[in-house]
């Protein structure tokens, strides 16, 4: 249910295979997906070996991407989380949190994904103890939540940044809870 609701993917490095290197359109595709940062001007795929997230807008709309290296010998150095170049864009599972008055918020993606899997349709995720970007809060003064359960982990920067956020949303008259 998850993998079909928000289109879930895995980059195998079979990307570049698929798209015609010939043809007019399969040369436009290719200068698309490199301007998009899907693709790399090398021909490799940005989110190679990563279990893929797409965040959709609230109509299905693809407006950034997380990528999560599940691949077992990385090269050292490599990153275990990718997105899209640019800044962070829109809000995971925004659609449904159009309709609620309590959110658990999460860390990251896969937290809130687990969550979600969990029954838990509620959830949304910021990008990292300090992803919690300005689409969240424009989100956050159109719906009006009512509470908000803040799940960062348990360490110094999830504790942190868990303080800091409740402080700005207490501000706005939303109550806080931290899990």
């Amino acid at each position: 249910e998850a993998i079909n609701r928000f289109k879930l993917g895995y980059a195998n490095r079979t990307l570049g295979y698929r798209i015609p290197t010939t043809t007019a359109a399969g040369k436009a595709l290719r200068s698309q997906l490199q301007r998009l940062g899907v693709q790399r001007e090398s021909g490799h795929e940005h989110f190679s070996g990563s279990l893929v997230i797409p965040i959709l807008d609230r109509h299905g709309g693809i407006v950034q991407m997380y990528g999560r290296k599940i691949t077992p010998g990385l090269r050292e150095g490599t990153p275990q989380h990718l997105y899209l170049p640019g800044g962070h864009r829109g809000v995971w599972n925004e659609a449904a949190l159009l309709t609620q008055k309590e959110w658990i918020l999460c860390e990251a993606l896969i937290d809130a994904l687990t969550l979600w899997c969990a029954g838990f349709r509620n959830v949304t995720a910021s990008y990292g103890v300090n992803g919690f970007t300005e689409d969240h809060w424009k989100l956050i003064q159109e719906v009006r939540p009512i509470r908000i359960v803040i799940c960062y982990d348990n360490d110094a920067a999830g504790n942190a940044a868990a303080d800091a956020l409740a402080a700005r949303l207490r501000d706005l008259g939303i109550t806080v809870v931290r899990a």
